[in-house]
């Protein structure tokens, strides 16, 4: 049986055991929505990679995100897909700028739950509830607070969760959580 003293954990037991953590952690209702990738930067990389885009598509976000949620959407442009980010420089309110910026174009909403170099903690329920009453999809980068603050998939309604391991939830570099809703994966190339 896995964990009797003396005896190792096989591979595959220590990550089945990493993607019940995980999934509890941020509320997934099972370890088979979970993948593990090996930072933030792949995971994000499947999902802009895992999609089925449509020229003329729309992905929002802001610009003071970390070059990871902004390069890879931006790298979508040879397909037509236009990246938008927003300013925060002087937007009181960024939740009701996003929302604002939605038009029928828009298939994405990618955020980091707190942006890297200011400290701002989005209102993700809030986020997650527009998005999801559109059908816009919400991908959440939740590496600078995940681990540190509860993080509620129920409540937030995110389509995609990214989060390296290294940051606050102390693990090593090289494993990152990659969660993905489970009536997105038919969008994906692959969930392994």
């Amino acid at each position: 049986p896995p964990g009797v003293p003396g005896r190792p954990l096989h591979e595959r037991e220590v990550e089945q055991r990493l993607r019940e953590r995980l999934a509890r952690l941020i509320g997934a209702n099972t370890p088979a929505d979970i993948a593990i990738a090996k930072n933030t930067s792949e995971a994000l990389s499947i999902i802009a990679q895992g999609l089925s885009w449509q020229a003329g598509d729309e992905i929002l976000g802001i610009a003071q995100e970390f070059p990871s949620n902004r390069v890879v959407w931006v790298a979508l442009a040879d397909q037509g897909v236009g990246w938008s980010p927003l300013d925060l420089d002087d937007v009181p309110d960024p939740e009701a700028e996003l929302m604002a910026r939605c038009t029928a174009r828009t298939r994405m909403m990618a955020v980091s739950w707190v942006q890297y170099g200011r400290g701002l903690r989005l209102d993700l329920e809030r986020l997650g509830a527009f998005c999801r009453a559109r059908e816009i999809l919400l991908c959440v980068d939740a590496i600078q607070g995940l681990g540190a603050l509860p993080f509620d998939l129920a409540r937030i309604q995110a389509d995609f969760v990214v989060a390296d391991g290294h940051k606050w939830m102390l693990g090593p570099e090289g494993v990152a959580l990659l969660y993905v809703r489970p009536a997105r994966p038919a969008l994906l190339v692959s969930r392994s």
